[in-house]
């Protein structure tokens, strides 16, 4: 391409290379802030052990000796001392890149723990059998909902 000369002092680029310049620059700036937005992975093992030293704890109560009994083993079958747990939390806590998925992963650990286990098919079969239908008809004569003046619970 050939650059027209403006004067004797500098070149002028021509029209059709600078409105690509700003596009190209948009392309580049999305794609690093794309690159530096990815969650940080977190450590499903260390989300297992905050979760189930936040059970003892609702478990024992923060003071009782057999709460920290059970607070120290824990730690120990994770390979954990008590000051690598608190300084690997402190800086969970401090990273907000760290904490978001950390707190995400630590809820859906929680929800795991606290939803009703699935029905097997066997399970299903045997407890419908054991389980008679039930038809049960209300009583005209006396029905409880209703007040004593009107029929009801006397």
């Amino acid at each position: 391409m050939l650059w027209k000369k403006r004067n004797s002092n500098g070149c002028k680029a021509p029209n059709h290379i600078m409105p690509g310049l700003p596009r190209h620059l948009l392309c580049v700036l999305f794609v690093l802030l794309v690159g530096c937005a990815r969650e940080v992975s977190v450590d499903q093992k260390f989300v297992d052990l905050f979760v189930e030293l936040r059970v003892i704890d609702m478990t024992y109560g923060k003071d009782s000796p057999m709460g920290r009994l059970v607070r120290q083993d824990a730690l120990k079958a994770a390979g954990y001392t008590r000051e690598k747990f608190l300084a690997k939390t402190d800086d969970i806590l401090n990273d907000e890149r760290q904490w978001v998925p950390f707190q995400k992963a630590v809820n859906a650990r929680l929800d795991s723990l606290l939803a009703p286990p699935p029905e097997t098919a066997v399970n299903a079969d045997t407890s419908a059998a054991k389980k008679p239908p039930v038809n049960v008809s209300p009583s005209r004569k006396v029905m409880p909902q209703m007040p004593a003046h009107k029929g009801g619970v006397r």
